[in-house]
């Protein structure tokens, strides 16, 4: 099996991260619009982060651009990754700020206000997260990976899932997370912690719930998923490794239907579906291309849409050995994996 072009993305959205549906089958997904260095260079205009809506039939449009008032103060920008709709209707944006200078623990969780599913405005509903990344809904909690919230380069990285309950989320009260520091000073928030090697920095980056609401993380560095088993009341009973055998799984979801869980794995440019066994099935993989047939261009997450996968090519490039993806170049893309 393979992948295939689905679309060639305009310059707007240069970095296809993350992605989320509705009831109506449109896919939402989030732009950081990290190459727009890329677009500078050939003397085109940089673009606003921003996120895209994708139909049914395929018909791409502009859903949401951030604007000024949406930037964090400190950095005068913003990261949206990880995206997931709340049972009260709203896009929940995980905003990165550790990309960028002085964004060091800055890291929000945003509240894109929906009316009529249309979005009218933003809101930072939680605050204090180092680099926040994938985001996932359930019943009225949401459970938020934060890729390094300690670390000592070479030696270890300190990662972690946090949950929040929908009615602490709100904007004249945003939920603030402490800084990590040790297991003996941790936010009341922190769900559950990974510590990995350290070789990249990135630990817990994607998160999934099957039907019995046990959590399953990509802890990247070590190229592992580890299942957080919990009982009826959502309280945690345990953590072990569930599976293994990938390089830096990044995004990942999980489907009821197939019962299988499909994730992108962002350094081997594969993407893999993971049965309840921890069975890995590679699905698409291929070497460093620019992705213009629609082959995989580092891919960070992927999304079902009935019998096919909706992979989003993110292109990012990271000074690795184990990253296939040498270099980012037009075109900007998604792929498509059929099932």
């Amino acid at each position: 099996m393979s992948s295939k072009l689905l679309l060639s993305l305009p310059n707007q959205f240069n970095s296809p991260a993350s992605a989320a549906k509705d009831s109506n089958g449109n896919i939402y997904f989030t732009s950081p619009n990290i190459h727009n260095d890329l677009l500078e260079q050939a003397g085109e205009a940089p673009q606003a982060p921003c996120i895209g809506k994708l139909t049914p039939d395929n018909v791409l449009f502009t859903w949401y651009t951030f604007s000024p008032d949406d930037m964090l103060a400190a950095t005068g920008k913003i990261g949206p990754m990880g995206i997931a709709f709340g049972p009260d209707g709203h896009l929940y944006v995980a905003d990165s700020q550790l990309w960028f200078e002085d964004g060091l623990g800055e890291s929000r969780i945003l509240r894109i206000n929906v009316d009529n599913g249309e979005a009218r405005s933003v809101s930072a509903v939680a605050n204090g997260f180092m680099f926040p990344n994938g985001i996932v809904w359930q019943g009225d909690q949401l459970y938020i990976t934060d890729t390094v919230v300690k670390s000592e380069p070479g030696e270890y990285t300190i990662s972690g899932l946090y949950r929040c309950s929908l009615t602490e989320l709100q904007p004249d009260n945003p939920v603030k997370i402490s800084r990590y520091t040790s297991t003996k000073n941790q936010d009341p928030h922190l769900f559950d912690r990974f510590v990995s090697s350290g070789k990249m920095g990135f630990g817990a980056n994607g998160v999934a719930i099957d039907n019995d609401g046990h959590l399953y993380t990509g802890v990247m560095e070590d190229g592992i998923i580890v299942k957080t088993s919990t009982d009826a009341q959502q309280n945690k009973t345990g953590s072990r490794v569930f599976a293994h055998g990938m390089v830096g799984p990044d995004g990942m979801v999980w489907d009821k239907t197939r019962n299988l869980f499909f994730i992108a794995d962002l350094f081997l440019n594969a993407v893999f579906s993971i049965d309840l066994d921890g069975k890995l099935t590679t699905l698409a993989h291929n070497g460093d291309t620019d992705g213009a047939e629609g082959e995989l261009d580092a891919p960070s997450e992927v999304i079902v849409r009935g019998n096919e996968l909706i992979v989003m090519n993110f292109d990012a490039v990271f000074d690795f050995e184990e990253m296939v993806n040498k270099s980012a170049q037009k075109p900007f893309t998604l792929s498509v994996i059929p099932l």
